[in-house]
């Protein structure tokens, strides 16, 4: 006899699930317990870059400001969930960023997401990085883009870029990168990039995730000021914003272009109004956060000088993201197992994040660790 329709889910399912634990890739979630006493003595698992998370100040700074609004906005923006909280956080966004205009989107994921399913357009071809996150991936995707307007350039390589480019028949052209790429810590040439751009008329599309708050005038990202007007960022607020939500930067009419046609902004509830105002005290916490920026510098080149005496590779990495490459998933998840058992928390990170034989241990720092000697120590003792 048949099963019910969700027993027979659960069959082929577990069967999955089941493939997944054998290839020793199952995933779980772990609770914050290391944040009470006798927690972690290092954690370099998250991207709160600044601190601000758990900064008394920060925090009651954006709570004084969410307390004036209510915390769902009711409806989709276009719908009757137009809150005038959204229009002022948007406003002072794109003004820290030096940009025409911005639009405020629930996650990093939505906001590319729309973008690429708005600019999708038979006219149009699409140059990705190899590299890009898979918010940009899935965007892409999602657009029905066919695959003749994809085309991808090998990482960072402007060149691979300029000939690909030099190929293309299509009228527009739209280059997409990270400014800083989130698992190898290293950033794209933009300088490069742009030129070859310029000399294509092509538009340039940076997601700014992991550089917004700690690069840039005032930590407004590498994408920032008028000169940067002709590129359209992306730019999540999970990290060090200590936040959540994400605006896409450009000009007004792609800010018309999104509200228009930008699937996920169309058919979402707004973002948390709450979150929205939160952000507008967090752009001042950020824009004075100097200290912690510097702070922050200093601790990778620390970092990256240790890995160096120790002979262990940390593959391109120039910034506060520091990947520990260690080869096999085995050897990736050992060295997790063994820094955890010290108290330092660090994830592994393993295919199909990384490439099979790039498993690794991502050190994401901040500008909060006191010091890094217990890594060091431990590595010390593993290697």
């Amino acid at each position: 006899m048949q099963g019910s329709g969700i027993d027979i889910l659960e069959d082929i399912f577990s069967r999955k699930l089941a493939e997944i634990k054998s290839q020793g890739r199952w995933r779980s979630l772990r609770p914050l317990t290391f944040e009470s006493s006798g927690g972690a003595l290092l954690d370099l698992t998250h991207n709160d870059y600044l601190g601000f998370r758990g900064d008394p100040a920060f925090q009651a700074d954006a709570l004084q400001a969410a307390s004036a609004w209510p915390m769902g906005a009711g409806a989709s923006r276009l719908l009757g969930g137009e809150h005038k909280i959204y229009g002022d956080v948007e406003r002072i966004f794109s003004e820290w960023k030096g940009a025409e205009s911005a639009l405020y989107f629930s996650s990093g994921y939505a906001a590319n997401e729309a973008l690429m399913s708005a600019l999708a357009h038979p006219e149009l071809t699409f140059f990705s990085d190899s590299l890009n996150h898979a918010s940009l991936i899935d965007g892409l995707r999602l657009a029905r883009i066919s695959p003749q307007q994809k085309v991808i350039f090998q990482h960072n390589d402007s060149d691979d870029l300029r000939s690909k480019l030099a190929a293309s028949g299509s009228r527009g052209k739209i280059v997409v990168t990270e400014s800083l790429f989130s698992m190898d810590g290293d950033r794209a040439p933009l300088a490069k990039l742009l030129t070859v751009c310029e000399e294509f008329g092509a538009t340039l599309v940076v997601d700014e995730a992991h550089a917004l708050g700690v690069y840039g005038t005032d930590g407004a990202g590498f994408v920032s000021g008028p000169e940067h007007r002709g590129i359209i960022s992306v730019n999540p607020c999970g990290k060090a914003m200590a936040a959540s939500g994400a605006f896409v930067c450009g000009p007004v009419w792609l800010r018309n272009l999104l509200i228009n046609t930008g699937r996920s902004f169309i058919y979402s509830t707004g973002a948390s109004p709450w979150l929205a105002a939160g952000i507008i005290p967090a752009i001042d916490h950020v824009r004075k956060a100097k200290v912690k920026r510097v702070r922050l510098d200093m601790l990778g080149h620390s970092l990256r000088d240790h890995l160096e005496e120790l002979g262990l590779s940390y593959g391109e990495s120039s910034t506060h993201i520091v990947p520990l490459i260690l080869g096999s998933e085995e050897n990736a998840l050992r060295f997790e197992g063994a820094l955890r058992d010290r108290r330092i928390f660090a994830r592994a990170i393993r295919p199909p994040t990384v490439p099979v034989d790039q498993c690794r241990l991502r050190l994401s720092l901040n500008s909060n660790l006191a010091n890094l000697d217990p890594l060091v120590l431990a590595l010390k003792e593993l290697v």
